[in-house]
């Protein structure tokens, strides 16, 4: 019981701390139509140490992002780099890990320094008198089912359905069907479950 009272304490105190923040970021956000200072406000959070931290992290995103509930944990050092995200309850995320433009779903849980890009072709190559960093981008959603277990290391580039394991280091560059057990580079399904 006290611990309940005490965890939803920590949760009003890093909402009320995070707010001017968000508040900043939504009134700027509604007057220039894309995000301002969010990318800034991610970074900065994402390295407030301890558990009071992982508080201060979720409730900055359930404040700034599509939607984020309060039930979430987002570790140390881990940042999203688009607010157009909409995350699921019971979402667990690792140390450095970096996610883009996504929609993910219930009981997500991803390790450590992984990154869910946003779509797999970001950067076009398709001007040859134009360097790669200033040609156009085109970002894209990807979209991750509910129980999706990611291993360390892995970069995500498409949709991963639901109940998938994706091994560690995997690089996910085709879309993965739901119920499966996939690693390598690229990944590929080992086993359907």
């Amino acid at each position: 019981m006290m611990r309940n009272l005490l965890k939803k304490v920590a949760l009003a105190l890093s909402l009320a701390a995070v707010y001017p923040f968000a508040l900043l970021e939504i009134a700027l956000r509604a007057t220039f139509s894309k995000d301002v200072f969010f990318l800034a406000q991610s970074q900065t959070i994402s390295l407030i140490p301890g558990k009071f931290g992982s508080y201060m992290r979720n409730a900055y995103y359930h404040l700034t992002l599509q939607s984020c509930p309060l039930d979430c944990y987002f570790a140390f050092g881990m940042t999203f780099t688009h607010s157009a995200v909409s995350v699921g309850h019971r979402v667990y995320v690792g140390s450095y890990s970096m996610i883009g433009m996504a929609s993910i779903g219930d009981d997500y849980m991803i390790s450590d320094h992984v990154h869910v890009l946003s779509g797999g072709r970001q950067h076009s190559t398709t001007i040859s008198d134009i360097p790669f960093q200033r040609q156009p981008v085109c970002f894209s959603s990807v979209s991750i089912g509910n129980n999706v277990w990611i291993g360390t290391r892995c970069v995500v580039m498409q949709d991963i359905g639901r109940d998938c394991i994706i091994g560690a280091g995997s690089v996910v560059n085709k879309p993965l069907p739901s119920k499966c057990l996939a690693a390598g580079v690229p990944a590929r399904v080992l086993r359907m479950s």
